[in-house]
């Protein structure tokens, strides 16, 4: 019996089955789970500080405000998930803090105005299910819209940015098919930098884009039709919660 591909896809799980195909199958289609790790918490805290910060009133965002959010999700929330991790509380929250604060050297917040926050598309584009959040979306001033991703992590080095835009895209892609507008530039804030990246969108990038979506779908069911998906080892490997049972990794 074949297995059954997924529901839906998403930008992080098309990006998963480009980084390994078996990877994918673990995640996606059997159900196996990987633990939280000291990363994504990070990014959860920053994320929902930065989502209640942009919620609030223009005049209140400031960092007074940010502080009192951050403490409120700390205590009803993110403490008890760092304990369950044993993480270091203070390198934790300073790590988080600094992104916070970050934030006031790329833009002022007081002063930008979003159309979307943690906004969730879902869709089809070709025939292909697909679902995500945005972090945020905003009208430029010709009236097409910049979709933005908050980073938490490292900055990377200009030539490793380009592969990190794919997920905008697919965002970019939605907003159009969905009728919510057309998207002119996409960005990458780095909070730990603080570092801006950005992209102009082309024709040919949506283009790309879709090609991407609809040929990872083919070779998805494909790999479900033959019940055989490939392992793709990388240095990636290392970092991988399903290592211990990867067939390329077991005589190790």
């Amino acid at each position: 019996m074949s297995l059954t591909p997924p529901q839906y896809l998403s930008p992080s799980s098309i990006s998963t089955f480009q980084q390994c195909p078996l990877k994918f199958k673990y995640s996606r289609i059997d159900g196996l789970t990987e633990p939280p790790t000291i990363h994504t918490l990070l990014g959860n805290f920053v994320h929902d500080i930065l989502e209640g910060l942009y919620l609030s009133d223009p005049v209140e965002r400031s960092l007074p405000t940010a502080r009192a959010l951050a403490r409120h999700l700390w205590d009803t929330k993110y403490c008890e998930q760092a304990q369950a991790m044993n993480l270091n509380e203070h390198d934790f929250r300073w790590k988080a803090w600094w992104c916070v604060e970050n934030l006031w050297q790329l833009e002022q917040p007081e002063t930008i105005s979003l159309s979307g926050i943690e906004h969730e598309v879902k869709g089809e584009v070709s025939g292909v299910s697909i679902r995500g959040f945005i972090d945020r979306y905003r009208l430029a001033d010709d009236g097409t819209l910049v979709v933005e991703d908050y980073k938490t992590g490292k900055v990377p080095a200009e030539r490793y940015v380009g592969d990190k835009f794919q997920q905008l895209f697919i965002y970019a892609l939605m907003l159009s098919e969905l009728g919510v507008g057309q998207c002119s530039k996409v960005s990458l804030l780095f909070l730990s930098g603080p570092k801006v990246f950005e992209r102009p969108v082309h024709a040919e990038d949506m283009s790309k884009t879709l090609a991407t979506i609809t040929t990872t779908k083919q070779q998805i069911d494909q790999f479900c039709e033959a019940e055989d998906f490939p392992v793709k080892p990388s240095n990636l490997c290392n970092w991988c919660h399903f290592k211990k049972i990867c067939p390329a990794w077991r005589k190790h």
